[in-house]
């Protein structure tokens, strides 16, 4: 039986008319080709090359096979190269806030290193059902203890009070106690922050039933920007608006909460390239976040 590996090695000398060349094409020894090369001229019962100075040229037989073959190994060799250049797609579901505050705007990064996997963001606040829906992981908001699903913990929430550097000097906010005076701002879903933190923090006599209310929390952080008041979210998530100065923390603590941001994903999809891509680009992320607000691992 003639083997297939003796017949592309005598394709790659045609090419190259060079056993050495041929052997570093193929990732293979000079000797191991040769002896490829001898089995084939033995099993067909004729020469296939002659030696001219240091380069092979097929004799006839040689020509004849070679028009048949060499063509057959280019349609492959092009068929196989147009599926790992073929672009493949990476669906995301993920929350709005955590989207457009924290991710969205670094991607860029990903997509540099990955420019042949296509992104599909959608934000919902609700968890995909994967057996139904078309999405290979999601980002979501909890503690950990959804069933049947892989998971990566990015990073734990916490709160924070956070205005704008202007805001704050306006109206001389210097310590908690100074937010009785202060417009507080909300988000609809998580009405109870304020309540949280100031419980923490042990600041009392703060109206927290007023001010204004936006639908998401990146709403919020826009109108922080804009100096209509004072928010309170994860430093996470304003960690690009405090570097570029428009936002600041007047002071703290950073209150911890019990839940967390995680990447998930269904069992089955865990090994694929573009996911397997996407988990190791986001655990290099999180570790310059940290570094960069001076986070511990």
């Amino acid at each position: 039986m003639i083997s297939l590996k003796a017949v592309q090695a005598f394709a790659a000398i045609v090419r190259h008319g060079s056993v050495a060349q041929a052997a570093a094409e193929l990732g293979v020894t000079g000797s191991a080709l040769s002896h490829l090369l001898r089995d084939l001229e033995a099993r067909l019962g004729v020469p296939l090359f002659d030696r001219v100075g240091r380069g092979l040229v097929p004799t006839e037989d040689g020509r004849r096979l070679a028009d048949a073959v060499v063509p057959a190994f280019a349609r492959i060799d092009q068929a196989l190269s147009d599926f790992t250049r073929r672009r493949v797609e990476l669906r995301i579901s993920t929350l709005s806030t955590f989207a457009t505050a924290w991710l969205i705007p670094r991607l860029e990064r990903f997509q540099s290193k990955h420019p042949d996997i296509e992104l599909l963001v959608a934000t919902s606040t609700r968890n995909v059902d994967f057996d139904r829906e078309a999405f290979d992981c999601a980002i979501r908001y909890g503690q950990g203890d959804w069933p049947n699903l892989q998971m990566q913990k990015l990073y734990d929430d916490g709160l924070v009070p956070v205005a704008s550097p202007e805001l704050v000097a306006r109206t001389g906010l210097e310590t908690p106690a100074d937010l009785a005076s202060a417009r507080l701002l909300h988000a609809r879903a998580r009405r109870g922050d304020w309540d949280v933190w100031l419980a923490a923090a042990g600041v009392g006599g703060v109206d927290t039933s007023s001010g204004p209310v936006f639908e998401t929390r990146a709403q919020v952080v826009q109108a922080a920007i804009g100096r209509l008041g004072v928010m309170v979210i994860d430093p996470w998530l304003v960690a690009d608006e405090i570097r570029q100065g428009h936002l600041t923390m007047p002071f703290g603590p950073v209150v911890p909460l019990p839940a967390a941001y995680w990447l998930v994903w269904p069992q089955r999809r865990g090994q694929a390239r573009p996911l397997a891509a996407f988990r190791d680009w986001l655990t290099e992320e999180i570790a310059m976040e940290r570094a960069s607000l001076g986070q511990g691992t």
